[in-house]
């Protein structure tokens, strides 16, 4: 799901060796994708990373993933992380979003 136009789903990503914070390219309850906007060294698929996500207003919540998918072109840097490890509270916070992005009419990827 995307975020919602005007908001911001920001992403701390920590992982062996580096430390990005991001905004979400999208999200749903199984993991999410972010946009890098330099080539991306320090991360290869399979690598576990904690993150810390921020759903616009929300108040952040952590999790734990594996970058599954890696993409470079010319003008686009983007990765996506499965998440491995997250609070059942927080999982529920994140589907209520969904849920709510796909009332408003949300883009869902």
């Amino acid at each position: 799901m995307r975020p919602a136009p005007g908001t911001r789903i920001e992403v701390q990503i920590m992982g062996s060796g580096f430390l990005e914070v991001l905004n979400a390219r999208d999200i749903s309850v199984a993991g999410i994708g972010v946009f890098v906007a330099h080539d991306f060294t320090g991360c290869a698929i399979d690598d576990p990373v904690d993150l810390i996500v921020k759903l616009g207003s929300d108040k952040p919540f952590s999790a734990r993933g594996v970058i599954v998918h890696k993409s470079t072109s010319a003008s686009d840097h983007f990765f996506g992380v499965k998440f491995t490890r997250i609070a059942d509270d927080h999982l529920e916070k994140l589907r209520q979003y969904v849920e709510r992005r796909l009332a408003q009419g949300g883009e869902a990827n």
